[in-house]
């Protein structure tokens, strides 16, 4: 008898011993889903963003130090960060120049940029619009743009006074931003040329031009 009680004790300390084991385990997962990171803006329906290809004549700010300026304010990040998460939850509607305001107005002030001159709107087609962006040497900008649903990838590019292309946009949409991950940078000063037109579709489009102080 002393002996059948024994082994019943051994077995229900071995099945609570499991039990234990099994709820730790299930706590553990649940944690790591909640850490998951969704996926990108837009992957779903227009595609990720990628960071566009380095063009010559084009500073980056990649190697930029986000160290605290000397006044004790913090300088923006370089690239990523909120340069990227301020547009995580935009998505364009019907209305080219609000929801281009709302997109600028999302990511300009976040990161310490101010609007230059006034929106500008056109017809996206073939055929490249141009608009003039006049710069000082090594001021940085960010470009936002945002075109109807008919106008299936906008394309922006920015040209240097000799004409020499010296940014461009690869994200294939509808609201490109030049660049996704950061302002690109000018070297030389002058009279600059924002270059737009459709790669696919046509229809109107709204856009913007925002610099680093």
């Amino acid at each position: 008898m002393k002996a059948l009680r024994a082994t019943r004790l051994v077995a229900l300390l071995a099945q609570m011993a499991i039990c234990n084991c099994r709820g730790k385990s299930g706590e553990a997962s649940v944690t790591e889903g909640a850490d998951r990171a969704g996926p990108k803006p837009g992957a779903a329906t227009e595609g990720l963003r990628p960071r566009p290809d380095p063009v010559p004549g084009a500073s980056s700010l990649a190697g930029q130090s986000s160290s605290t300026a000397g006044d004790g304010a913090s300088k923006p990040e370089p690239v990523g960060g909120p340069w990227v998460t301020c547009y995580a939850h935009f998505r364009p509607t019907t209305t080219p120049d609000r929801d281009v305001n709302r997109l600028a107005l999302l990511c300009g002030p976040e990161n310490g940029m101010k609007m230059v001159g006034t929106p500008l709107t056109g017809d996206a087609s073939d055929i490249p619009v141009e608009h003039l962006l006049e710069a000082k040497p090594g001021e940085c900008f960010r470009i936002f743009a945002v075109a109807t649903a008919e106008v299936l990838d906008l394309a922006i590019e920015v040209r240097d006074p000799k004409g020499v292309p010296v940014a461009s946009d690869h994200n294939g949409d509808r609201w490109p931003i030049l660049n996704p991950d950061g302002p690109f940078c000018l070297l030389d000063g002058g009279k600059h040329t924002v270059r737009v037109h459709a790669r696919q579709g046509k229809g109107s489009y709204a856009l913007q031009i925002w610099r680093l102080p």
